[in-house]
């Protein structure tokens, strides 16, 4: 029996950022090919969820203090997630989210706000129905419901390393949610470290959702697809035994062979800008200068990640200070490592 009661849920959960991409979605927001991505630690989305008895839902949503667009997309996800959950049509639902990060900081908001949402949605779901799941079982319906919301976000609801997509030889591997990936990997790849070099912060002439869209029809997909698979069999192998050269390359090829999908659609488009290139080509030159293990990864934008370890950090904050400033949009520049996953916040009214 369900209670018309009051109840409150509080989560902080991280963004992530995808060695191994994905690009193009099936009918039910499914992955054309798997992906792996590990969680930062800064970078992350407090959600605090307020549920009340209803006979008609209600969503007010507020970002950092302020009426946002985003509370649109926010009601339509509750929608559509209330035709297969019939108790989110019993509450009005009041939510109040910040950010740790700058909105436009060239980091994925959507997956940690997504993230953050699902968690409380899933801890609503225990105190309504009086139900406790599991750890796993937690997580795993997290990461699914987080997944409607955003692709990506699967991914947020896991510490370190999450695998989402079909993949062989990754038991309970599933597109319909992510999981942690729990291979032994060198321990180096645990001190790994995401500068983001902010190239141009205003917002994408093509959205994700667009591109995703245009991979219906791409003459390259098929390809794309037998390419990701490839590169994830490899990287965890390589990561297994530290090759740290050839990890490299490959998350570079992975970051690369996005934007190709993206200037080969029809109709092309380009993310990247004059400032991403010589960004690119300045950490290719200093890697082959200094001799560091370091490299570069890029989302869908501008923007680039120069991923490098924990021990090399002094002399990577040295060189973006020194050779990366110029290129980067008035300078902006944040860094972030390797995370723990989300975290329950502690109850306050809201």
């Amino acid at each position: 029996m369900v209670k018309k009661e009051i109840y409150r849920a509080a989560w902080e959960c991280p963004s992530n950022i995808a060695l191994v991409k994905y690009w193009g979605k099936k009918e039910g927001q499914l992955p054309m090919n798997p992906s792996l991505s590990f969680s930062l630690k800064k970078a992350r989305t407090q959600t605090r969820v307020r549920i009340e008895p209803s006979s008609r839902r209600k969503v007010e949503f507020l970002f950092e203090g302020q009426p946002s667009v985003f509370a649109d997309r926010i009601e339509k996800y509750l929608a559509s997630m209330s035709l297969e959950h019939d108790w989110l049509n019993d509450y009005s639902f009041y939510i109040e989210s910040s950010n740790t990060f700058p909105h436009s900081a060239g980091i994925a908001s959507s997956a940690s706000a997504f993230g953050a949402l699902a968690l409380c949605l899933v801890d609503l779901k225990e105190q309504v129905t009086n139900k406790q799941f599991t750890e796993q079982q937690f997580f795993q319906k997290a990461s699914r419901w987080a997944r409607l919301g955003s692709g990506s976000a699967c991914r947020s609801v896991f510490p370190s390393f999450a695998l989402w997509g079909r993949m062989n030889g990754f038991l309970n591997s599933t597109d319909c949610n992510a999981i942690p990936v729990t291979e032994k990997f060198h321990p180096d790849y645990q001190s790994l470290r995401d500068a983001v070099l902010l190239v141009d912060s205003a917002q994408k002439k093509v959205s994700s959702s667009a591109g995703h869209q245009l991979m219906n029809q791409h003459e390259f997909k098929d390809v794309r697809i037998v390419q990701a698979n490839s590169h994830l069999t490899e990287l965890v192998q390589v990561m297994k035994v530290g090759n740290h050269e050839r990890f490299f390359e490959l998350v570079e090829k992975e970051a690369l062979s996005l934007h190709a999908m993206m200037m080969t659609s029809d109709p092309s488009f380009i993310l990247l800008q004059p400032n991403s290139l010589l960004l690119i080509q300045k950490i290719r030159e200093y890697r082959q200068k200094s001799g560091l293990a370091l490299g570069f990864t890029i989302d869908a934008g501008p923007n680039i990640h120069l991923i490098y370890f924990e021990k090399d950090k002094q002399q990577v904050h040295a060189f973006i200070k020194s050779e990366l400033l110029a290129l980067i949009e008035n300078g902006q520049w944040l860094d972030d490592n390797i995370g723990g996953g989300p975290m329950k916040l502690a109850d306050e009214e809201i």
